[in-house]
């Protein structure tokens, strides 16, 4: 019974989604929110079903959590416009050399 209440939840997001994208006109940064939020409730419904219904090790499924999370970082970070600064951030650290 409970993947019906997880599909009827995912069909209530996408509908929802489509309706805000489509026919509501909101400024670009409140629809990009808003679609970062379903992403998110996707993203995490997602996981939780591949936690709960598919058997695998634990190590496995501690790794694939961390690559989920990871990449649903990115991807935040991306629709927001900060990825380019991480990046840049992260070639400034690594690449930093001490002049003698």
């Amino acid at each position: 019974m409970p993947l019906v209440y997880i599909v009827a939840a995912l069909i209530a997001v996408g509908i929802i989604g489509w309706f805000i994208n489509r026919r509501i006109t909101a400024p670009g940064m409140a629809r990009n929110l808003v679609n970062i939020v379903l992403g998110l409730i996707v993203v995490g419904i997602g996981l939780w079903l591949i936690n709960t219904y598919v058997p695998m090790a634990g190590s496995i499924k501690a790794i694939l959590n961390i690559v989920v999370v990871v990449a649903t970082c990115v991807g935040i970070l991306q629709q927001v416009g900060l990825w380019a600064q991480v990046v840049r951030l992260w070639g400034n650290l690594t690449n930093h050399r001490l002049e003698s």
